[in-house]
């Protein structure tokens, strides 16, 4: 009894000491209450309070009688009581605060594409003097979830003097499967290989499994900086490069994690800076390198291929020949390098390449490959470096390859030879010494002589310079020289000027002048949105011939026409060309612009005239059904379908105007915003004794919205904005009294049952 007494005792000596109390925390007012219990030179604090203000509670020391109270006086937390301030000023210590980890979601995966088809077609006439082609490229999709299927066609005619042509050739057909959670992707029929420095790209028809998420925009796949650190106050993390800011980011007190996306391609001496609200500033320093060459550490991009190599696809349906074998595969060892290898297999050559990618510290990146060669008996081999580097306004790089007369490459044609040596070397600076850009390309190209097929050595040399006068006027300026020769002559050089006039909405004047005596002027106009006319009307030069051109655009949301006329002295073309799809899906078959990346099926019920916006930019209305069809959805980006609420009656109910999609290339997909026809009902609600209940009583069709109607001196109730379905209704009266009922208000025959007044029993 003693020990139970003396412990009451104390509870309420420790109620006796608790006062209600602003608190702040590391100097900054919370604008929050907290109960504050004073106890022998110690103070205790609500956890809970803390815990909602990020906090780690399970770190402080609690009260021996109350759990729910944590100590505030520790080796590592310091308070104290401002009397004036009526407030509770707190001071822990980073660790003490919950991690800012924002990069801890998942990327966003896109959505399963509804069931759909559509054709593409793309009709094109082509007439000259000596020559009429016609040709029309129809193409068929089909695709569901993450699979699609494609097969497409050309048909050509051609006409001239002596002979007529006609020819029909399938281009391809191909099946694939998308699995983005993984980021790798099945093609199954005609496709191309991986571009790499070991295999020219190439047609074949065969199966292909491999990495996707280079062509993804929303996956930083490369070294971009994960900064990570702690700040005890609100603060702002600043990541500069060679004294450039290019991240910035806020954070809360506590560990951070931030991922700086994918918007930088730098290298230098990096500084992190964190700033506090109150102006303390901590700074680290350290040697960075940024390319999107060089993967994460540990992320792997592969592709294996195994199919027919296919020659003259646009000419004949079924020209495969030899079989190969391609691997492919490149991994991140450490966040500066990258190692690989492509391996391909034929009958009649054999490749083998090793790849290394190196960050050098700050400095530069380095790409490093070499490869063998068995073909058809004989032996070679290749070597190739590049030195790359990117800070502040300034670019540059160089290149060396190196092939032995008999090095050999798998998909070169006999009319395409491997050159001896591929040297290139670029320096490019924006915005310095009053030019907008200035830029030095040097190319030189150099093949054996022995080589077949084109082989024609190039040593060309670039320099120009852009000028930005003002926001209408830009100016340009360039250096050519080819030093190899052609036809016989080394003296292939001059200067290039041009100037750019932008009068506003579309309008603008471009004018070129070569001291090879050749001359341009042009005039173009270009509608803002995605609907509208583009035209362009211009004359050139070139030694006394003088060319007149005329070309225009119309795109609608049908599809798109253009018509281009070429006229000169010995010349004459006139192209007409129209290009769209047939798109069905979702119930819906409709004629629409051309398919080239993903669309929607916009459905606003039965609503016509109704903007439709893309992200928040208007791209056009509903048709008469309601329906409108969205296109140039590029595949991977979110994108925020909504349309315009306001040109609904107030009498119908939506759930949503606006849903996020994310999509996939030319795949479809249906967005629905249901709306409801809603009426008034009137009511009168019967106690169990057929008697209406008391003027004022409250009906609820939502208990937990709180919001409800009164019943009238007539005890009835006027219910608004209701839509088909079943409403549990609960009454509450006078005394306290509660009762419930059911409303039920049919789909059917909706204006016969809202005309009458509906009577309802309450239990």
């Amino acid at each position: 009894m003693m020990a139970s007494a003396l412990c009451i005792t104390t509870i309420h000596a420790a109620e006796n000491n608790m006062i209600l109390s602003n608190v702040w925390i590391n100097g900054i007012d919370r604008k929050t209450e907290i109960l504050v219990i004073e106890d022998d030179q110690n103070r205790y604090v609500e956890c809970d309070v803390l815990r909602q203000l990020s906090i780690k509670v399970e770190l402080m020391e609690k009260n021996p009688q109350r759990s729910d109270y944590c100590s505030t006086v520790t080796s590592d937390v310091q308070s104290e009581y401002d009397q004036s301030a009526q407030a509770i000023k707190i001071i822990f210590p980073a660790n003490y605060f919950y991690s800012n980890n924002l990069d801890a979601e998942r990327l966003a995966q896109p959505d399963r594409a509804s069931f759909g088809a559509y054709i593409n077609y793309d009709v094109f006439l082509d007439h000259t003097e000596d020559l009429k082609e016609y040709s029309i490229l129809p193409e068929i999709g089909i695709f569901k979830d993450y699979w699609q299927f494609n097969q497409a066609f050309i048909a050509k005619r051609f006409e001239d003097q002596d002979q007529k042509e006609n020819s029909v050739t399938r281009l391809n057909s191909t099946f694939s499967i998308d699995f983005p959670k993984n980021y790798t992707q099945l093609v199954v029929g005609d496709s191309t290989t991986v571009l790499n420095p070991f295999v020219n790209s190439m047609r074949y028809g065969g199966i292909s499994f491999g990495t996707n998420f280079t062509d993804r925009p929303d996956f930083v796949y490369w070294n971009a900086p994960t900064l990570r650190g702690s700040a005890a106050l609100p603060s702002k993390v600043d990541l500069l490069i060679n004294g450039v800011s290019i991240y910035q980011q806020q954070v809360t007190p506590g560990d951070f994690v931030l991922q700086t996306g994918a918007n930088i391609q730098q290298a230098g001496d990096a500084q992190l800076v964190v700033e506090d609200i109150l102006g303390n500033r901590t700074v680290q320093s350290f040697p960075l390198m940024i390319n999107n060459r060089l993967l994460l550490p540990k992320l792997n991009e592969y592709n294996v291929t195994l199919g027919k190599l296919r020659y003259n696809y646009d000419t004949q349906d079924d020209d495969y020949r030899e079989f190969f074998t391609n691997l492919y595969f490149r991994r991140g060892m450490t966040a500066s390098t990258t190692l690989g290898f492509n391996a391909v297999y034929s009958d009649d050559i054999k490749n083998l390449g090793l790849m290394w990618t190196q960050g050098v510290a700050r400095f530069a990146l380095v790409d490093l490959y070499l490869a063998g060669s068995d073909a058809f008996g004989e032996q070679g081999y290749s070597i190739g470096t590049s030195l790359s580097r990117t800070w502040n306004k300034f670019s540059a790089g160089a290149s060396v390859a190196y092939a032995s007369e008999h090095y050999k490459m798998l998909g070169y044609s006999d009319n395409l030879s491997v050159p001896e040596f591929d040297i290139l070397a670029y320096f490019n600076v924006y915005d310095w010494l009053g030019f907008s850009s200035l830029n030095f390309n040097y190319i030189e190209r150099k093949y054996n002589n022995n080589a077949e097929g084109f082989s024609a050595d190039s040593q060309i040399l670039n320099v120009g310079v852009t000028k930005t006068v003002n926001s209408n006027l830009s100016l340009g300026a360039s250096y050519f020289k080819n030093f190899a020769d052609v036809g016989g002559s080394s003296d292939d050089q001059g200067f290039y000027f041009s100037l750019n006039y932008n009068f506003g909405k579309g309008r603008s004047v471009y004018a070129a002048h070569s001291t090879e005596d050749f001359s341009r002027l042009q005039y173009v106009q270009s509608s803002v949105g995605e609907s509208g006319l583009d035209y362009l009307l211009g004359a050139s030069q070139r030694k006394g011939d003088v060319t007149y051109q005329a070309y225009g655009a119309y795109q609608t949301n049908y599809g798109e026409m253009t018509a281009q006329v070429q006229q000169s002295s010995d010349y004459d073309s006139k192209q007409l060309s129209y290009r769209g799809a047939l798109v069905a899906m979702g119930g819906k078959m409709a004629l629409t612009r051309y398919v080239d990346n993903a669309f929607a099926l916009v459905k606003v019920a039965n609503y016509p005239d109704v903007e439709v916006y893309r992200s928040l930019s208007p791209v056009g209305k509903t048709q008469k059904d309601g329906t409108f069809f969205i296109h140039n959805i590029v595949p991977y980006i979110t994108y925020d379908i909504s349309f315009n609420q306001d040109q609904i009656t107030m009498d119908d109910k939506i759930d949503y105007s606006s849903k996020k999609m994310i999509g996939l290339d030319k795949r479809g997909y249906v967005i629905n915003f249901p709306i409801y026809q809603t009426k008034l009902i009137v009511a009168r609600l019967l106690n169990e004794n057929g008697e209406t209940f008391a003027r004022a009583s409250e009906v609820y069709t939502d208990l937990e919205s709180g919001e409800y109607s009164p019943v009238d001196a007539e005890g009835k109730v006027y219910l608004y904005g209701l839509k088909p379905g079943t409403y549990p209704i609960t009454v509450k009266t006078t005394g306290g009294r509660v009762c419930h009922s059911v409303l039920t208000i049919p789909s059917k025959n909706l204006e016969q049952f809202a005309s009458k007044t509906v009577d309802l029993l309450c239990k």
